[in-house]
């Protein structure tokens, strides 16, 4: 099994074309992001895996600051999740693309996928890949 933590704020997908890819500013944010968690993923990752896998991806968002410390400890303990965009599948899109070539070949191994978005004080990506048997 692979474990390993990203400590960037989640941030979601963003549709690109060739021509934005070079002028807009969220396309270069994303750009950036996906080259942090991929240099990062490298660490953990001497070659991509070959097998089928389950991939276990925690996104956890930044508590807003204006909310009430009575709020801001609900979320803390986890009695709040965090409905907030990025949607969780643009979350999953950019974590998925930035390990392409690096943890898998292609993203089409993973077999199993499970995502859970929380509140922290420390914003992050917590990823889990692990082989298994496929048919």
């Amino acid at each position: 099994m692979i474990e390993f933590t990203v400590d960037i704020a989640p941030m979601g997908a963003v549709r690109m074309t060739q021509r934005s890819k070079w002028k807009d500013e969220s396309a270069q944010r994303y750009l950036s992001y996906k080259k942090f968690i991929g240099t990062h993923a490298r660490k953990y990752c001497s070659e991509p895996l070959r097998r089928a896998i389950q991939a276990e991806i925690h996104f956890y968002h930044p508590i807003p600051a204006s909310w009430t410390k009575k709020r801001q400890e609900a979320a803390r303990v986890g009695e709040m999740m965090p409905v907030v965009k990025p949607d969780l599948d643009n979350c999953v899109k950019g974590v998925f693309d930035a390990l392409n070539k690096i943890a898998w070949n292609d993203d089409n191994q993973v077999v199993s996928l499970v995502t859970h978005k929380h509140y922290s004080d420390k914003p992050r990506i917590v990823i889990k890949l692990k082989e298994v048997v496929a048919a």
